[in-house]
């Protein structure tokens, strides 16, 4: 039987590195494309800030082409799902029908992506669902991947740990609130080495900086402090 062409949703962190590396070597499954959805205004990922150049710098040493969706300022959800829309309609022409994503215990999450991927005749793959996220963390490590963690919530940590490569130590000092992976949203990651790369990501941190989000609540105004390294290519 002939491998499913897959597309995988590519964060450039170590959940995404780990289904990669779990794809390329399942024979179900041929790893077309990468797809990274950067903020419009930045030329960034939305999720943590990573340059463009560095996603791209990741996919070139893995050997796989990138495609990028431009998500608008306002970065609504309609905003992202119509990108989205646009992004399926091309991987089908290629004769894409199945898109990978490294979700691991959310299932509202799971659920609205579900819904999406249904409106378009996609089939979701989710190669890392349900493992526990403490024994996940462990084989991302022990298979050798080498993670920076670019943005941290900063009240859930005692001591900055923005800009550190993620190791055994550090993750022992989560305290019990904390997801060893960060599924939450507690921390995120640039991968910069491992058992997919053909050769290592060099970077450079040339600051540490910091931004405060407002959200309004049914208890009033919840604030949220988030950290972030501000990685470079080095050339």
């Amino acid at each position: 039987m002939k491998p499913i062409p897959v597309s995988v949703s590519w964060s450039g962190g170590k959940d995404s590195a780990y289904m990669l590396y779990l794809l390329l070597n399942d024979p179900t499954y041929q790893v077309v494309e990468l797809h990274t959805a950067l903020s419009a205004d930045l030329d960034r990922v939305s999720m943590h800030g990573v340059p463009k150049n560095m996603i791209e710098a990741q996919a070139a040493s893995f050997g796989l082409p990138i495609h990028f969706l431009s998500i608008p300022e306002d970065k609504s959800n309609d905003s992202y799902e119509k990108e989205l829309a646009k992004y399926y309609d091309r991987i089908k022409k290629m004769g894409v029908y199945h898109v990978a994503s490294g979700d691991i215990f959310l299932e509202d999450l799971k659920v609205y992506r579900d819904k999406i991927f249904s409106t378009h005749s996609i089939t979701g793959v989710y190669p890392l669902w349900k493992i526990p996220t403490d024994e996940l963390i462990t084989k991302i490590l022990n298979i050798g991947f080498k993670t920076v963690i670019c943005t941290a919530k900063k009240e859930l940590f005692t001591e900055s740990i923005c800009g550190k490569v993620l190791n055994e130590e550090i993750i022992q000092s989560f305290g019990p609130k904390i997801d060893p992976c960060g599924e939450n949203g507690e921390f995120h990651s640039f991968v910069f080495d491992g058992p997919i790369f053909n050769s290592r990501i060099e970077y450079e941190i040339l600051d540490t900086l910091e931004k405060t989000y407002v959200a309004q609540t049914t208890e009033g105004e919840l604030r949220s402090t988030f950290e972030f390294a501000d990685l470079k290519l080095k050339r």
